[in-house]
């Protein structure tokens, strides 16, 4: 691996090497050591240097947990969507309003953005947010065992979760 002008003494060393050049494009292994395709086994790091699989046991406990929360992600969607849609309802404040061609229209007052409720979904989206960040991260381990724990748990708890989805119907909205 010879390069015009350098000079290869003792002191340079393959690992030396990988600072000056960029072989990423070239290696389907990044700088950290992870694989960028997908690949099976056993062995890997998931998130924190303590979370790690050493054996197909602890692999299948990791994946097991990974399905849980992945299925807990979705829950926590579906929470978020009853709770807003019980504080809509429940604490509205409804003016009706006249309109000379139509008639009476009965519209609802926002809630305040310095809302108990407001403030409590706010939270929530943050852990939202944060659990999908991680399972995203999860994902990118490209580990293929783990890719289908995430997947696997989000089909379980839009299964689980999903039909008691609210259906709204706009009926102002023609184009259904």
């Amino acid at each position: 691996m010879g390069h015009p002008g350098h000079d290869h003494t003792a002191a340079d060393s393959p690992a030396m090497d990988n600072m000056h050049h960029d072989h990423s494009a070239h290696s389907p292994v990044s700088h950290m050591g992870h694989s960028m395709m997908f690949h099976f086994g056993y062995e890997e790091t998931i998130l924190f240097e303590f979370w790690k699989t050493t054996s197909p046991a602890t692999l299948i406990a990791s994946c097991l947990g990974i399905i849980i929360l992945s299925a807990l992600y979705e829950g926590l969607k579906y929470f978020r969507e009853y709770l807003f849609w019980k504080s809509y309802n429940n604490n509205v404040q409804y003016r009706a309003v006249e309109i000379p061609a139509v008639g009476e229209v009965i519209t609802k007052q926002p809630m305040s953005m310095f809302s108990q409720m407001h403030a409590l979904q706010t939270l929530l989206h943050v852990i939202q947010l944060s659990i999908s960040y991680l399972l995203m991260l999860i994902f990118m381990t490209f580990n293929v065992w783990l890719c289908i724990s995430v997947v696997f748990g989000a089909a379980l708890g839009y299964f689980m979760f999903g039909w008691k989805k609210p259906v709204v119907v706009d009926v102002t909205e023609h184009c259904h």
